[in-house]
């Protein structure tokens, strides 16, 4: 087992989410570092904008790192505002539009769970979704919740119809492609809702 893979085993929050409610989360480890005084004051003045500790800042980018942001260099990304992508699909139909994001959400999704080391089943795929997709990839805020012993999302943004209708095309590509399972995915200008 990786150490990113045991990382998620133990991390509460996907545990909870993998239906893993009984592995307990590990006691944190004190340690010092010697920060840069910028970096220092920088985070310092971040940590009191959002309202938290800094070590709880810290935490968060040390664990975001931990769980995405060492793969990005493995997975060929390009930093690129949303604006731009919609841009670009403003001159396509939409059979397009969801063809591409298809593609691409399916051939992503399947990638980025191999390159983190993980199995191409369910709980990574929802990982996948929550918080690849949604926090670090920023794609959409993701709202889950249990109704009928299944999960349900709504993966809201502020971006648009063709927003939706890509994020669409880009889930049910993920899920196609790693789990070779159709989804029924409901979407709004301001959303898209799909059941596991």
């Amino acid at each position: 087992m990786s150490n990113f893979q045991l990382l998620l085993s133990e991390d509460s929050l996907f545990t909870a989410s993998a239906g893993l409610q009984g592995v307990k989360t590990p006691k944190p480890v004190t340690h010092s570092v010697r920060l840069d005084r910028k970096v220092y004051e920088e985070l310092s003045k971040e940590a009191s904008r959002k309202s938290a500790s800094f070590n709880n800042l810290v935490n968060q980018i040390l664990k975001k790192h931990v769980e995405f942001d060492q793969f990005i260099p493995d997975l060929n990304f390009v930093l690129i505002q949303k604006g731009t992508i919609i841009g670009t699909m403003a001159g396509q139909n939409d059979d397009l539009v969801l063809s591409r994001a298809e593609d691409a959400g399916g051939a992503f999704a399947r990638d980025t769970i191999l390159t983190m080391g993980l199995h191409l089943n369910k709980e990574s795929l929802i990982y996948f979704v929550d918080p690849v997709v949604c926090r670090y990839m920023n794609f959409a805020d993701c709202q889950r919740y249990k109704r009928d012993g299944k999960e349900v999302f709504y993966l809201r943004h502020e971006l648009g119809a063709r927003w939706s209708l890509f994020l669409k095309g880009y889930v049910s590509g993920a899920f196609r492609n790693v789990l070779n399972k159709e989804i029924e995915v409901d979407e709004t200008k301001d959303g898209i809702k799909f059941t596991v």
